[in-house]
């Protein structure tokens, strides 16, 4: 938005004297109307907790990365609230950074360590999937290795196949990916 000179109009004509205070009065209100907005958001900001946006972001994490039990919610739905989250929390944090640079600098290591502990939740979730995609095919293979095996032969093993290692159930992995949770907390 340029500046306009308050006694001519658009086109250049010299405005009458009470448009032109009208003019400065909009002027002014608007001017005081958008400091109010960002005193505003600055005091809604300060009233969030990032610890607890980033709570709500581990949460998120949770049930996306949960190797048991499908998520609740659909992934483009928790990729739109995790991106709503951390847009907050970055707000949050340039506020931080003008005002308090010690809160500042928490809450940067506060993200890190986020990040790291989603690191290797990811890391975690996709090890246990690709462990039981390998399960699940040896199971396919233990159940047609009987059907295709030659003549004269009833056990696979016989033939010299290895046989497939005993595999935890789906509960035992979920515990053993809870206790794995509480001591990365």
């Amino acid at each position: 938005m340029g500046r306009r000179s308050t006694s001519s109009t658009k086109s250049g004509k010299f405005m009458n004297p009470t448009d032109q205070a009208r003019k400065e009065a909009r002027k002014r209100e608007l001017k005081k109307n958008k400091k109010q907005r960002m005193m505003v958001r600055a005091a809604v900001l300060k009233m969030k907790d990032p610890r607890q946006i980033i709570r709500d972001m581990e949460k998120l994490d949770e049930m996306e990365f949960n190797p048991v039990q499908q998520p609740l919610l659909n992934e483009k739905v928790l990729r739109d609230k995790r991106k709503k989250l951390r847009e907050t929390f970055e707000r949050i944090v340039r506020l931080y950074e003008r005002e308090n640079p010690e809160t500042y600098k928490e809450l940067r290591k506060l993200e890190l360590d986020y990040e790291t502990k989603r690191g290797q939740l990811s890391l975690y979730f996709d090890s246990v999937k690709v462990c039981w995609k390998l399960h699940d095919r040896g199971q396919w293979q233990k159940q047609h290795s009987t059907a295709t095996a030659p003549m004269g032969v009833a056990n696979p093993s016989q033939m010299g196949a290895v046989s497939q290692p005993n595999m935890k159930t789906k509960d035992q992995v979920y515990e053993a990916f809870m206790r794995e949770m509480e001591g990365l907390l």
